[in-house]
């Protein structure tokens, strides 16, 4: 028997009711890792766990006792149960037909994380689908079992919170559950035969679970060598980013509820609007206030706009009335912050953030016009503006998942120690990120907990990575800010009208002060930002690119808007973010505010940027396919054959003896492959004979003889004894 046989013989259990229960927990824990993400997102996932471990243990206890119509009882109470809980305990009091709606929505693509109190739903639902799952999987039912973890993963692909590796361990799970919960019921109460056609088929996993096996690797390998195929390659089937880069506008502008935060991206110089203005503005778009450890969700819904003026902001404002003709297709109806009138032709919503959006995509030509009241606030207006926040601010943008690292927040609560108020903290930690990190449009996408990443291991990005970070930063010193994306000025072309491209779309910061409102602040260094942009738009010119330019564009007469960090105010002198008072800024030479992937204490706080590790559900796939290919290898006899491939090239010595006996099997092994093998009952010296083999191995056979009859071998003899073996193994 091999080695490898020996080996998995030893180590893998023979009960096929083992590996039906894994089986089930995997495909369980499927679904269980999603909505631990969810609730990890809002919160701590404590009290989730608790809820799946009772709902294990009552799973347990009651299968014992009970039969399978009374266990079905109960999970149809805990769902009952589950949602009377969600509904009742809601902020607000929604219509029948308002949660159907949203059903409806949830099952054709809207993600969970746009529920305000998606941690409640959370834990209303979870207990039902794993008690039953566990239940039918302890009776054996490894069918039913299926079907009750496999429908729950079900919805959560369809309302895509279920990523794709999550979803193939899922199906991993549900077909090693039907595999080997059928040799289970076979199995139980008798003894399965060896299967006498499979040498060693009754070692360890017989033929029918490593079938089993191999069938599984089948389902990990097949689907992720095709999503390697150039014409699959960055589509919904591909587990893999190897696509040209989505540009900043449509990873931004066009990402509706959900913003992905992605790695390499591109610039598109592509005419999207005129706008005619008194003064040049951060032409709004949305904001986002969930904040997922990769990415950005908006909650809530929109609602009808009917033509009534918004609210403005909470402190003193006036009035900035804007034109916009939209010049090419765009699904989205910029404005300057905070619009309270929309006045055209197209059907527009208003957001959960009091943002317009249009009802459909805006075509080339239509136009529409837009009234802001923008917020007039000092910088001591907003040093004075305190920590009163209203309780819905607090609980919608102070947000974070509960795996951001501790370090996060240790760090800027360094880097803001010297600030004295909210204002103060959010100065320092705007003029920080942009000193002290590089703009770069070439980024390795890390793959969790970005703002983590950016601050510590990272030294470059766009203006996502800085937004994000800095709304994270501020959100761990509990001041409410959000992810908010849009374009910049973009090209004046006449003294109040200025032409916006795709290349100017960005993302900046917005912060909330009692009794002011929201005010605008851009991490993102301004200067390589406008540099990379105006270098995009002289390339397209140069190559003739279409729609890049219009009649007015590309003059002398006027030159790009400047469009430096903003003040947060609109209406005092321009140096006012820095007058006398402001909190300085740290530097990165500063031996007590560490800055950077250089630093030794950011380097000792997490692991190194270059190392891209798997996830847990990437490393268990991995796992389970080499198991699979283990057991394919060994039912084809390819493992055999590697193994003996191996043992006879290549001799570790031990003593003289077992190395000359070692030596001569290697030269057996390699005459009964080239000739025959020995017969029973054949002497060595009558098998060499018909074999007609040569001097050496005549000699290894009496070095062998000698060893065994002959009493000690020294190691000399030993020597020669491997010599001849390596001699005659070399030439096969």
């Amino acid at each position: 028997m091999s080695g490898p046989t020996v080996w998995l013989r030893d180590r893998l259990p023979d009960d096929p009711r083992l590996f039906a229960l894994l089986s089930v927990a995997l495909v369980l824990g499927a679904p269980l890792r999603t909505m631990y993400h969810l609730t990890d997102v809002v919160g701590s996932p404590t009290l989730f766990l608790v809820l799946v471990a009772l709902a294990l243990a009552g799973a347990t206890l009651i299968a014992r006792v009970l039969r399978p119509g009374f266990a079905i009882a109960i999970g149809a109470v805990l769902f009952t149960a589950g949602i009377a809980w969600y509904v009742t305990n809601l902020s607000t009091d929604p219509e029948l037909a308002a949660l159907v709606r949203d059903t409806i929505a949830l099952v054709t693509g809207r993600s969970l994380l746009q529920i305000a109190n998606v941690r409640l739903w959370v834990l209303s639902f979870a207990p039902a689908p794993v008690f039953l799952t566990w239940y039918f999987a302890l009776r054996r039912w490894y069918v039913t079992a299926t079907v009750s973890a496999g429908t729950t993963l079900a919805f959560f692909v369809l309302t895509t919170d279920a990523g794709l590796v999550t979803t193939l361990l899922g199906v991993v799970g549900a077909v090693a559950t039907l595999g080997f919960g059928n040799l289970d019921v076979i199995d139980e109460g008798t003894e399965p035969a060896p299967d006498p056609d499979v040498d060693g088929a009754g070692d360890g996993v017989d033929a029918s679970r490593r079938a089993v096996l191999e069938q599984l690797a089948a389902v990990i390998i097949v689907p992720s060598v095709v999503s390697t195929i150039p014409s699959v390659t960055g589509s919904s089937l591909s587990f893999t980013d190897d696509t040209d880069g989505p540009t900043i506008e449509t990873s931004l502008i066009n990402a509706d509820e959900t913003l992905s935060i992605q790695g390499d991206i591109s610039l598109t110089p592509t005419v999207r609007f005129t706008v005619e203005s008194d003064e040049p503005r951060y032409w709004r778009v949305a904001a986002y206030d969930r904040y997922t450890g990769d990415g950005w969700v908006r909650t809530g819904s929109a609602r009808s706009y009917g033509g009534r003026r918004l609210s403005g902001p909470d402190g003193d404002s006036r009035t900035l009335r804007q034109s916009f003709e939209v010049e090419s297709a765009i699904a989205t109806a910029p404005g300057a912050w905070k619009a309270v009138r929309y006045r055209g032709d197209p059907d527009f919503e208003v957001t959960a953030h009091d943002g317009f959006q249009p009802a459909g995509e805006l075509s080339a030509g239509d136009s529409y016009e837009v009234t802001s009241e923008v917020l007039l606030a000092t910088p001591q207006q907003l040093r004075d503006a305190g920590t009163d926040y209203p309780d819905q601010v607090r609980q919608r943008y102070l947000q974070l998942p509960d795996s951001t690292p501790d370090r996060v927040r240790e760090r800027t609560t360094t880097l803001t120690s010297n600030a004295e108020n909210p204002y103060e903290t959010a100065l320092v930690v705007e003029q920080w990120l942009e000193n002290n990190r590089e703009y770069s449009l070439e980024v390795d996408r890390p793959d969790r907990n970005v703002a983590d990443r950016f601050l510590f291991e990272m030294d470059r990005g766009y203006c996502v990575y800085f937004a994000t970070t800095m709304v994270v930063m501020l959100r761990t010193q509990g001041i409410p800010a959000r992810m908010t994306v849009g374009y910049t000025p973009g090209e004046r072309v006449d003294e109040e009208q200025w032409v916006v491209r795709g290349l100017n779309s960005h993302a900046w910061v917005e912060v909330y002060f009692p009794e002011q409102g929201w005010v605008r602040f851009d991490p993102t260094p301004t200067g390589p930002r406008e540099q990379a942009e105006q270098s995009e738009l002289e390339d397209a010119r140069g190559a003739a690119v279409p729609n890049v330019d219009t009649g007015q564009t590309g003059s002398q007469g006027f030159s790009a808007t400047p469009t430096p960090t903003p003040p947060p105010l609109t209406e005092t002198d321009t140096n006012a973010t820095t007058d006398t008072g402001a909190t300085p800024t740290p530097r990165q030479n500063n031996p007590d505010t560490p800055s950077g992937p250089g630093n030794p204490g950011a380097a000792a706080d997490g692991i190194g940027s270059d190392i891209d590790l798997p996830s847990r559900e990437e490393a268990t796939l991995g796992v389970v396919a080499l198991l699979g290919v283990a057991a394919g290898a060994r039912r084809s006899g390819l493992s055999e054959r590697l193994y003996r491939a191996v043992w006879v090239r290549y001799q570790r010595r031990v003593d003289p003896e077992t190395d000359v006996e070692r030596a001569f099997q290697r030269v057996m092994y390699v005459l009964s492959r080239r000739e025959r093998p020995r017969r029973d009952g054949e002497t060595v010296r009558a098998y060499l004979d018909a074999v007609d083999a040569d001097r050496r191995i005549r000699r290894l056979a009496q070095l062998r003889e000698r060893a065994r009859y002959g009493g000690r071998v020294d190691e000399a003899t030993a020597d020669t004894a491997v010599e001849l073996a390596d001699e005659v193994v070399s030439e096969q």
